[in-house]
């Protein structure tokens, strides 16, 4: 199994359509990694990780990356199963440019901030939430609407195996900024459980990472 090149294409995202159509049960595969929470410092290499991980789960947020995910999965030199959970909206999005496609880009595991020039200097941004999916979309709308200029969007396509020094290289960007992590699944559901001790190791346990999200839930979604 572990030898496998398997990709799983699986419906993930809120859209009102009740909770047969919602979710794709992130969650359980995610608890089926077989990923260390506590993985050392000196083990924070990508292509180490994707080498001993037992499959790769993605939550993506463009045409751009999920073409790059599948490219990947195609050219390595060896074999591993892969899940993507992408939202059927979201695949419709004008969100990538031909220039996404072209030689020299690639699959992209962390999104920085993508308007860093329309916010405030780095060490007074007041709050960065990392984010994966379609819910990045809803967060970039309010904040425009809003004008506020001290939040800064990170966006996490790659969920096992956790990149961690990427995400760490964003988390150090914003020193003074309050660490969230949002999503649109209830907090017993969706990649918090997952994400919330690898963030806890990346700030080193000086912040806490907070979750913003639905409460607590039976079922994955209202409907």
């Amino acid at each position: 199994f572990c030898r496998s090149g398997l990709v799983v294409l699986l419906p993930h995202g809120y859209d009102g359509a009740g909770p047969d159509h919602s979710s794709c049960r992130l969650e359980r595969f995610l608890n089926m990694s077989s990923e260390e929470p506590e993985t050392p410092r000196a083990e924070w290499d990508e292509e180490l990780q994707l080498r001993q991980c037992n499959w790769q789960v993605v939550y993506l947020t463009t045409p751009a990356n999920y073409f790059h995910a599948i490219r990947r999965q195609m050219k390595r030199n060896y074999r591993k199963p892969l899940i993507v959970a992408v939202s059927k909206s979201g695949l419709r999005l004008p969100a990538s440019n031909l220039s996404d496609f072209l030689p020299g880009t690639g699959f992209m595991s962390v999104y920085p901030e993508q308007n860093p020039q329309d916010l405030v200097d780095p060490k007074d941004v007041k709050r960065v939430i990392f984010v994966s999916g379609q819910l990045f979309y809803d967060l970039i709308k309010a904040r425009s609407e809003r004008k506020i200029k001290d939040i800064a969007i990170v966006r996490v396509e790659q969920l096992n195996p956790f990149p961690f020094a990427a995400v760490a290289r964003e988390a150090d960007k914003y020193p003074n900024a309050q660490v969230v992590w949002a999503q649109e699944e209830p907090k017993n559901m969706g990649s918090w459980g997952f994400v919330r001790p690898r963030l806890e190791l990346i700030l080193n346990y000086d912040r806490d990472p907070i979750y913003v999200g639905r409460h607590v839930s039976a079922s994955p979604a209202t409907g």
